[in-house]
């Protein structure tokens, strides 16, 4: 690794631009693109502790585009960063918003907000997400009403 990859501003804004492309591929529905900016072995640890491997986090993430009808914008902001070794840890805020299919079977108005830490790893290949964690501060609305 050479120095400038260490390097937190450097590093920040690789990672804006990798949370760039992400958001691009969420609004294009682009599994594909979704999947390629993260690590072979991406998991999510959820609020109530469980590990949801890279093939769950597939299923999930193939669900929830599935269930867009169509995208009114989403983003992803970096509140903090930490960069130790060949890792960066980002505080991540994120914000969807969305026209969706809910349980009701009709496409409603949904927003979603969530904190969480999003840890990337660096490789040959650049940095991938390898892992998603600490959950916090998940909000939803469906219609203009908190559920």
């Amino acid at each position: 690794m050479g120095v400038l990859k260490h390097d937190p501003q450097r590093v920040r804004a690789e990672l804006e631009v990798a949370y760039e492309q992400n958001r691009q591929a969420y609004l294009k529905k682009d599994f594909a693109a979704i999947m390629a900016l993260r690590a072979p072995d991406f998991h999510a640890v959820t609020p109530n502790g469980e590990v949801q491997d890279r093939a769950a986090m597939e299923s999930y993430i193939q669900g929830f585009l599935n269930g867009i009808d169509r995208w009114i914008d989403t983003s992803f902001d970096i509140d903090s960063l930490e960069v130790a070794g060949d890792q960066a840890r980002a505080i991540v805020r994120q914000h969807a918003d969305r026209m969706a299919l809910r349980p009701d079977g009709n496409v409603h108005h949904v927003e979603t907000w969530v904190t969480q830490r999003e840890t990337w790893r660096y490789s040959d290949a650049g940095w991938k997400l390898w892992r998603v964690d600490n959950l916090r501060d998940q909000r939803r609305m469906v219609d203009g009403k908190e559920e």
